[in-house]
């Protein structure tokens, strides 16, 4: 289970299925609806490791819209982090980390 610190939840399943609850992102929705405001819902999640990078990318079934987020460690600390938005135009950043039970 993941958490972003404003009370959204992330869980990734084992299985490859993710369930979400009003949890931040870099969403990319079009000009005619909201733009990456925190989501619900369901779908699938895929991971990549790609030179010394990771990153989990999950794609909500509802829309098949998707946010990938990178993976780091902050001393024993994991955490999942993406730019809401063009960084270039000062946007925050999500951050989600890894809450027991």
């Amino acid at each position: 289970m993941w958490g972003d610190g404003t009370g959204g939840r992330l869980e990734l399943k084992p299985d490859g299925t993710f369930t979400a609850d009003d949890v931040c992102g870099d969403y990319d929705i079009s000009a005619y609806g909201p733009e990456n405001e925190p989501r619900s819902g369901s779908g699938t999640w895929d991971e990549d490791d790609s030179e010394g990078q990771s990153s989990v990318t999950v794609s909500f079934e509802a829309d098949r819209v998707s946010s990938t987020y990178e993976a780091l460690r902050d001393g024993k600390t994991l955490k999942l982090w993406t730019y809401v938005g063009d960084p270039d135009d000062g946007h925050s950043l999500c951050i989600l980390t890894l809450r027991q039970g």
